[in-house]
Formats: structure tokens, sequence, C-alpha cells
């Protein structure tokens, strides 16, 4: 109903378009160029408007998308310098527990040598020691032999000797 009234409305301007078109040219000639720009407002508004608001409803979905993008990326990111930094204080409290491991064992190798050092002076006190004790009696028993060449003893009296001497 607006359709033929508006269409009616057109063509009563243009037969009044027509009749003035005796005096001067520029004024039938706007009359129609408007009568012209609203039949084709009128039959392509609907369309352009309909088409203008997809787009605008295309780019603001568009830009939300991205929106929620960013915002995931930046919580990602978050979430990833959260883990970079546990990560580096596990890889410093590892080279800390690393550094008093490595200081235990030194301690306890120290230790073992220090040990292994004592034990060896030990046995090496005894080990000079029966070395003194088998030269003493290898000098005695061949200071003995020469002095006791020539004489004659009984065994049972040198071995009382030899006791009594050591």
């Amino acid at each position: 109903m607006k359709k033929l009234l508006f269409l009616s409305i057109l063509s009563v301007a243009t037969v009044f378009a027509s009749e003035a078109a005796n005096q001067t040219d520029i004024i039938p000639r706007t009359i129609n160029f408007i009568i012209f720009a609203a039949i084709l407002y009128y039959l392509l508004a609907d369309k352009i408007k309909k088409f203008f608001k997809e787009r605008k409803e295309n780019i603001a979905k568009r830009f939300q998308e991205i929106e929620s993008k960013l915002n995931e990326v930046k919580t990602r990111k978050e979430a990833l310098k959260a883990e970079l930094e546990q990560t580096k204080k596990l890889a410093e409290e590892i080279r800390e527990n690393a550094k008093k491991e490595a200081e235990f064992i030194e301690k306890q190798i120290l230790t073992k040598v220090e040990e292994e050092i004592k034990t060896l002076q030990k046995y090496f006190e005894e080990y000079k020691e029966n070395e003194i004790k088998k030269n003493k009696q290898e000098a005695i028993k061949t200071f003995l032999e020469e002095v006791l060449k020539d004489v004659h003893i009984s065994s049972e009296d040198a071995a009382k000797l030899i006791l009594k001497a050591a």
C-alpha cells in the first residue's frame, strides 16, 4: 500500500515536472533528479541498510573474535610466564641441592681419605717398629754369632742371655 501511494505521488510530480519544462530547463531536470533519487532510495534503501547492517555485524563479530583470541593469548602468556618463573625456581633449587650434595660428598671423601691416611700411618709405624725389631734381632744375632764363635755355651744359657738383653 505504501509503495502504491509513493508511486502515485511520484507520477504526479513527473507530470508537474513535464509541464514546467516550458519555462527553464534546470527546474524540471532538478525535479526529475530528485524523483530519480527518491525512486532509487525507495527501491534500494532496505537492501543497502541490510547490507551495511550485516557488514557492521560481521565486523563487530570479527572484532569480538580477535579480542577473545587476544585475551586468550594474554592469559596463556601470563600462564607461561608463571610457569617460567616456577621452572627458574626449580632450576635454582636443583642447583643449590647439587652444590650441597657435592659439598657433602667432598666432605665424605676427605673424611675417608684422612681415615685411610691415619690407618696407613699406623700400619707404617707398626711396620717400622717390626723392621727395627727385626734389624735389632738380626744385629744381635750376628754379633752373638761372632762373639760366641769361639765360646762354647749351651743353647739354654745363650737363650737366657738373649732374653736378658732384650
